[in-house]
């Protein structure tokens, strides 16, 4: 399975999970991980996300493109497969509306 088929699949839990955040006055941030042949994933805000990074040159391009999505207004999705990490945003056909 790839990961926008876990998306997805999931799209209506995920979607309801981000509104709760919106709904408490914060921004939402998606994590999926890896996990054997599926993925897991968890909505948690954009702050405490940020919090767990350690403020170093490393993760200083997953900072700027974090940063990048909630200027932008866009939920950001930050995906850990075989040791790597991407940020990217929800696929088009994923429906949700702030």
């Amino acid at each position: 399975m790839k990961v926008e088929e876990y998306l997805r699949q999931n799209q209506e839990s995920i979607a309801e999970q981000c509104k709760t955040i919106a709904d408490n006055g914060s921004r939402a941030i998606i994590t999926v991980k890896e996990n054997g042949a599926n993925y897991i994933h968890q909505v948690s805000t954009v702050e405490k996300f940020t919090e767990t990074l350690p403020d170093n040159k490393f993760f200083k391009k997953m900072r700027d493109g974090i940063n990048n999505a909630v200027l932008n207004k866009v939920i950001p999705v930050v995906i850990f497969e075989r040791q790597k990490a991407r940020i990217t945003s929800l696929p088009d056909y994923f429906k949700y509306e702030e």
